[in-house]
């Protein structure tokens, strides 16, 4: 009887260091990640303030976000890279590489640049604002 009493208490405290070392890890991994609303395809719709035309892009330009990366295009270039949360509203674009095809989407450069320097976004109405130390730069809408 002792033995099985002292097997049971064994048997609890390893059960209870694995899941408490457990929920540790868990949560240690998921702060660095992306917001589950913001893991989606975006549609570049506003660039500085203007609304996009064809003139400006070959083809939309969009982004495709997932929890630690993002991908898309510039409208017909490549491009994709890492993607750091900062904290709730703050957001890196890093790592940062593009094909370099010769395109005639005059403001391929204007968006690469805004990407680079983005630090900030919110979400309102299906539309994602992003923004740098000078204020909003783009919007997007859900792809």
């Amino acid at each position: 009887m002792k033995r099985i009493l002292m097997l049971l208490i064994a048997m609890v405290l390893v059960c209870s260091c694995k899941s408490t070392k457990e929920t540790k890890t868990t949560t240690s991994t998921n702060q660095d990640l992306v917001e589950k609303k913001l893991q989606q395809t975006w549609i570049l719709e506003n660039l500085n303030g203007k609304v996009i035309t064809d003139k400006d892009f070959s083809s939309s330009p969009k982004i495709v976000i997932t929890s630690s990366a993002f991908s898309g295009s510039t409208g017909c270039n490549a491009v994709k890279g890492n993607l750091v949360s900062k904290g709730e509203g703050k957001i890196q674009f890093s790592n940062f590489t593009t094909e370099t095809k010769k395109c005639d989407a005059k403001k391929e450069g204007e968006f690469t640049q805004l990407l680079k320097t983005t630090s900030g976004y919110s979400i309102k109405d299906n539309k994602l604002f992003l923004s740098n130390q000078f204020g909003l730069t783009m919007s997007f809408k859900k792809g």
